[in-house]
């Protein structure tokens, strides 16, 4: 297997038209991490049913939505946000971005109210691949590279976003977001 040498991290994974399964369908993943040794992300797309306030009793008052943001370590929360030094030992995505850094920081931020789906958005979850695993479904084209926007991450988003990132890409499937997610609904 050729493995590919280039890294996203910071980019957005747009799953393929043909792409199919109950988790990655019609996703886009922002890579948080990609290098030699793997790479995660998170979901964007996959709003779930319940605030954080809901699942995180320490974050009170957190009326956001949860979004799922991948099949491992479903149980655990993280956040993707712009907050960089006001949450210590954050990890910089790029350009501003950041996810993770320490929750008692969070809960501060959170009892000021400076929290808010301009600045933070929370996942139960994330999507992770092991050393050359996302470079091999590279090679079987199941993820289609893109560039991220911060309106991806900081706007309410449901499977729209596939349709909408898949266009900007110029893909020549894309026209495929034009037509139901189920073929037997056309």
């Amino acid at each position: 297997m050729s493995v590919s040498k280039s890294f996203y991290k910071g980019k957005i994974l747009i799953a393929d038209p043909f792409l199919i399964g109950p988790v990655f369908e019609r996703s886009v993943i922002l890579l948080a991490d990609h290098s030699k040794e793997g790479a995660m992300g998170f979901i964007l797309n996959h709003p779930t049913e319940f605030e954080v306030q809901e699942a995180i009793p320490q974050l009170k008052g957190c009326n956001q939505k949860m979004y799922y943001g991948g099949p491992v370590d479903e149980k655990l929360l993280f956040y993707v946000h712009s907050l960089g030094s006001q949450l210590p030992n954050s990890v910089e995505i790029g350009e501003g971005l950041f996810w993770g850094g320490e929750f008692s920081a969070l809960e501060e931020l959170n009892k000021k109210n400076a929290l808010n789906s301009e600045n933070i958005k929370f996942f139960i979850g994330y999507a992770g691949w092991e050393m050359n695993q996302l470079e091999g479904e590279f090679e079987k084209k199941s993820w289609i590279v893109g560039d991220f926007d911060k309106n991806y991450l900081f706007t309410d988003q449901k499977k729209g976003l596939w349709n909408e990132t898949i266009d900007k890409t110029g893909h020549n499937n894309s026209f495929l977001g034009n037509f139901a997610h189920s073929p037997s609904l056309n």
